[in-house]
């Protein structure tokens, strides 16, 4: 192997949950009386979930309370996480292999951890992640490094790692389907995968440029191979 750990995205990444989040939109706006703007999904792309509560207040001259925002977009999502959202192909075999190899792997998410923790579970993932980051662990948002240094952190911590021994962010390499997601993984040091999902195909060309890899599913990596 030519890395020493594995960090996932989960949205877009490891699930295949993009399309809710887009019905989410429609749905949520079209309540308000409000079509969903061309630039909205990209706006809000690297943000967390209480970030795009107050973007979306202040640009759609809303009422409401970011924290009930957060909670009503939660409440829509709710199911979709606990039971129906599938893994990306190739998702499960490759991570599988990897926990059986002995790479140590964590999840670090934008979404909110009453989301997330139910889709890990129901698909089998939670049991093979050193740790779970998401956006009510770190306030930075995905343009930058610091929740791939922090899920980095739980992963030595875990592994009872210190001093000398600890992976450094060049050991480690990041799974992103987000242009920033990549760019704040690179910008930490961390070597990074991008990942295609149909809702990031107009980024795809910029995505690939800024990744040391990407790649269209898991099916074309093994989990025995160098990334590199």
């Amino acid at each position: 192997m030519d890395f020493d750990c594995a960090i996932f995205d989960l949205d877009g990444t490891l699930l295949d949950s993009m399309g809710v989040w887009d019905q989410i939109d429609i749905d949520f706006l079209a309540k308000r009386g409000i079509d969903v703007p061309d630039d909205y999904a990209i706006k809000i792309n690297r943000m967390r979930s209480s970030e795009i509560a107050v973007y979306t207040i202040r640009r759609f001259h809303l009422k409401d309370k970011p924290e009930d925002l957060v909670q009503e977009w939660i409440d829509m999502a709710m199911d979709a996480y606990a039971s129906r959202l599938p893994l990306k192909e190739g998702v499960f075999t490759y991570v599988r292999g990897l926990y059986e190899r002995g790479i140590p792997m964590a999840v670090a998410t934008s979404s909110d951890r009453a989301l997330v923790l139910p889709a890990l579970k129901r698909t089998g993932i939670l049991p093979m992640m050193k740790a779970v980051v998401t956006s009510d662990d770190v306030r930075a948002d995905k343009g930058t490094p610091e929740i791939y240094r922090y899920a980095l952190a739980r992963i030595n911590e875990a592994t009872g790692r210190t001093g000398d021994t600890r992976i450094q962010p060049a050991a480690c390499v990041v799974f992103e389907d987000i242009l920033e997601g990549v760019q704040g993984a690179k910008a930490g040091g961390f070597r990074a995968v991008g990942v295609y999902d149909q809702r990031n195909r107009k980024n795809e060309e910029a995505i690939r440029a800024a990744s040391d890899r990407y790649i269209r599913s898991f099916t074309e990596l093994s989990s025995d191979e160098n990334l590199f």
